[in-house]
């Protein structure tokens, strides 16, 4: 009975591990669509980042930025896309959990929040610095949970 029970609880972490891993994996498979450019890389203008109890830092410098996707969990990101040109309709979707996440944007860019935050913030510094060019809107629409998420301009 003994070996029963032990038998059941190491099962249990078993199939909890795969399922986390399995969890990652669906992250990492949010973005499927690529573009091939003259050089052969990888031209989307789009980015992912993921933090699983660590952090990055990255700076992208896309001809026509689509959008991105930033996931954190216990972990943080820092975006510069201060060197990058917006397409209309461009938007980035985070989910932050006791994580967060800093995004510096050209002060020209207009920011749109549309986030839940569940005892976290989410903040928009040097928002009055803005200039009024509908042509050139980020939304950045997501979840907070026990984090933070910070825009600024530069």
């Amino acid at each position: 009975m003994e070996n029963k029970k032990t038998f059941i609880k190491y099962l249990v972490i078993v199939l909890v591990i795969i399922g986390g891993l399995g969890v990652l994996g669906k992250l990492q498979d949010r973005v499927s669509s690529e573009e091939n450019s003259e050089d052969g890389k990888s031209r989307n203008d789009f980015f992912e980042v993921n933090n699983m109890m660590g952090g990055s830092k990255k700076e992208y410098n896309f001809t026509e930025m689509k959008g991105g996707i930033i996931n954190c969990v216990m972990g943080g990101a820092e975006i510069d896309l201060t060197k990058a040109n917006l397409k209309k309709g461009a938007s980035i979707d985070v989910f932050l959990m006791m994580g967060g996440a800093k995004i510096t944007v050209p002060k020209d860019w207009n920011i749109v929040l549309d986030t839940n935050n569940i005892m976290g913030d989410s903040k928009d510094h040097n928002a009055e610095d803005a200039v009024e060019d509908e042509s050139k809107t980020l939304k950045i629409k997501g979840t907070v949970i026990m984090g933070g998420l910070e825009v600024i301009r530069y």
